[in-house]
């Protein structure tokens, strides 16, 4: 298939990954007040979201695609179980390996390959980035890498709807700013070393979202 109009499918909205069920965090940072509306999503966005991406993620997808690329399946597994142990949450590790899960179920059924056959034998619940990486290996690295980056902001500004009093233009209009300030670095992501993101706070909301009385979303 042309891999452009795959690509189109995959990031697709209505792409059954089961994404919309997560707010990597977002649902309890609102309980808490500390993003409430649009300006606040966007500094969220702008200080939690898109440094961890620039640093850890997009660095890590960049190996993952190159392994990807090369069919090399035992460094799909070792880049895997590095990301389990950067997620110390136990809901932000359950969260990605459940949305991964479903993309390499589709994938299998979709766009089968003895690559993802043996990944998925070796790796069932593999990690989100790893299997996006693999979803997306026939695109060049960039553009692999700007639909992994644009489906984390989607998600967060899709959560946010269902959280706050957001217009959608507005949403849109954060959604719009953020891309831009991601794109502006996200080349020099991908050429740099894996260094992680110390993120506590996002951490924090995800470990208090487990034991939340009452929620919306899965994580």
């Amino acid at each position: 298939m042309d891999p452009v109009l795959w690509l189109l499918q995959a990031n697709d909205s209505q792409y059954p990954s089961g994404a919309y069920a997560h707010s990597y965090g977002l649902e309890e940072m609102v309980e808490a007040g500390v993003v409430t509306d649009a300006a606040g999503l966007e500094r969220f966005l702008e200080t939690q979201i898109i440094p961890a991406l620039l640093t850890f993620e997009l660095p890590y997808f960049a190996r993952a695609h190159a392994a990807a690329g090369q069919a090399d399946r035992t460094l799909l597994l070792e880049l895997d179980a590095e990301l389990d142990a950067w997620r110390l949450p136990a809901e932000t590790r359950d969260a990605s390996r459940r949305i991964g899960s479903r993309r390499l179920e589709l994938l299998r059924q979709l766009a089968p390959s003895p690559l993802v056959e043996s990944h998925h034998a070796a790796c069932p619940f593999s990690h989100h980035l790893v299997v996006t990486a693999i979803e997306l290996a026939a695109l060049p690295a960039g553009h692999a890498a700007r639909a992994f980056a644009f489906q984390t902001v989607s998600g967060f500004a899709t959560a946010s709807m269902k959280l706050m009093r957001l217009g959608q233009s507005a949403c849109q209009a954060v959604v719009r700013r953020s891309l831009e300030l991601l794109g502006a670095e996200l080349d020099a992501a991908l050429s740099r070393p894996p260094d992680g993101w110390f993120n506590p706070l996002l951490e924090i909301a995800s470990l208090r979202h487990a034991r939340a009385d009452a929620r919306l979303f899965i994580s």
